[in-house]
């Protein structure tokens, strides 16, 4: 096995595969320094080897690269592949379509994603087991990706090519849309004299018990706040404040709670409550 890129996700994976006992052919990068860095977190003595030398030796090769450089380091290294080598990448938003001409010569794919956010090596090293995988690709491809999973204890969900977009939109909007409103209220806690950093330990217990019970209830259901009671005054309040102190952030918070009278009526919310809180929002 082998990985070209050693970046966060490359990293994670190579670590966990060597220590399930998979042989490890070689990790490179454009970035050597990256390369050793993975070395030296699977214990395992530094060697610089190029592409080739990695793809050449691999019975699976992991493309672990930006997803912009799948297609170019693939047709790099594809004439040193031998017919039932399983070359794999981690893209959330592209499937084995980006690895054209590969069943022809033989190989198998695996587009294999984990539904998770690495913010460093040591830390994708920690979340990675357990988490889900949305997987596409060959026949040989899915049997590797699934005994894989199963070996991290991880989820299996299969998302095909043409949906891998929309996909990976929504690992967007449960993930990056979290970090874009957590800045937001730190902005607003900067104008109420409170550090981002102190901000962030007030907010996350109230985040964290928000995330359990969409988890145990679903998002609908467990809808709390303003928006959700019919509190249009609230809300008008709230605009008004954002307007003098933070008037970047009016959009947001418009679209936002727009969404959340959408959740409350699902929830059997009356009319003239609606109403009323469209109201508030048009300002």
């Amino acid at each position: 096995m082998g990985f070209i890129g050693a970046g966060r996700t490359g990293c994670a994976v190579a670590w966990h595969c060597r220590r399930l006992g998979y042989p490890i052919a070689g990790v490179t990068d454009v970035k050597p320094k990256q390369a050793w860095v993975v070395y030296g977190l699977m214990k395992q003595r530094y060697e610089r080897l190029s592409s080739r030398d990695v793809a050449a030796e691999s019975d699976v090769l992991f493309l672990t690269v930006p997803d912009a450089h799948i297609v170019p380091v693939f047709e790099s290294v594809r004439k040193w592949l031998i017919p039932g080598t399983i070359v794999a990448h981690c893209s959330g938003a592209f499937g084995p379509e980006v690895l054209a001409g590969a069943r022809e010569q033989g190989l198998g794919t695996l587009a294999l994603h984990p539904v998770q956010s690495f913010s460093s090596h040591s830390q994708a090293i920690h979340s990675l087991p357990g988490s889900f995988f949305t997987a596409d690709g060959s026949a040989s491809g899915l049997r590797f990706g699934r005994h894989l999973v199963r070996q991290l204890h991880g989820g299996w969900v299969l998302v095909r090519g043409p949906d891998r977009s929309l996909y990976h939109a929504m690992c967007v909007f449960g993930s990056n849309f979290i970090s874009a409103l957590f800045d937001a209220a730190e902005e607003i806690a900067g104008e109420l004299g409170i550090s981002r950093r102190r901000a962030g330990l007030m907010l996350a217990p109230l985040a964290r018990t928000v995330l359990d019970n969409v988890v145990e209830q679903g998002a609908g259901s467990s809808l709390t706040g303003p928006v959700e009671r019919g509190d249009a005054l609230t809300v008008a309040t709230h605009l008004r404040a954002l307007e003098k102190r933070a008037p970047k952030l009016v959009p947001m918070y418009r679209v936002m709670s727009e969404r959340l009278v959408e959740m409350a009526k699902r929830k059997g919310m009356d009319a003239a409550a609606v109403r009323k809180l469209a109201k508030a929002l048009e300002g």
